[in-house]
């Protein structure tokens, strides 16, 4: 599955991984243990995932329109210092993002594209996602920042312990 993921982020994404836009996401910090390109990349692993697993319960999903989007949801944080506040960037970086995007989606996948930049902050901001790509990636969404948020301190306490191996809070070990 990792193997058909990237292939299809390096095939529906390639306009966005190849735009000066996602080079300057990818130099920019972002939940303070990462930057806005790496963790656009890890929730489009995530909603991929996520996508895959729907996709057993027979939901399909528009995995073009979920790459394109997942890379661009946070686009409009690049430059985060123009905003005035934390909430100022929270609810204008989802509209400069849908903005941005329908630069990179194809015609038929702008709607689905720009509703997945546009509602991926719920709950936070109020208007809930109208497709299921949007849905998709605001659990993605969550689920990324968390881990970004979270991994590094875990590590740290890890490596104070002098632990050799060091737990991935992603990965559960259900052999034990």
């Amino acid at each position: 599955m990792q193997e058909e993921n990237i292939s299809n982020i390096e095939k529906y994404g390639k306009p966005v991984l190849n735009s000066l836009k996602f080079r300057e996401a990818l130099e920019q910090c972002h939940h303070h243990s990462s930057t806005v390109g790496m963790h656009s990349l890890n929730v489009t692993f995530v909603a991929l995932g996520i996508g895959y697993m729907l996709a057993k319960l027979h939901i399909r999903t528009d995995t073009r329109a979920l790459v394109v989007g997942c890379l661009c949801h946070d686009l409009g944080i690049l430059g985060r210092e123009r905003f005035t506040s934390s909430s100022s960037m929270c609810r204008l970086h989802p509209i400069e993002s849908a903005d941005l995007s329908v630069f990179f989606a194809d015609p038929e996948d702008r709607a689905k594209v720009y509703d997945i930049c546009m509602h991926h902050m719920f709950p936070l901001l109020a208007a809930p996602p109208r497709t299921k790509e949007g849905w998709v990636i605001t659990v993605a969404d969550k689920v990324s920042a968390v881990g970004e948020r979270m991994l590094p301190p875990v590590r740290r306490m890890w490596e104070k312990r002098n632990l050799k191996v060091i737990p991935d809070p992603f990965i559960l070990n259900t052999a034990a």
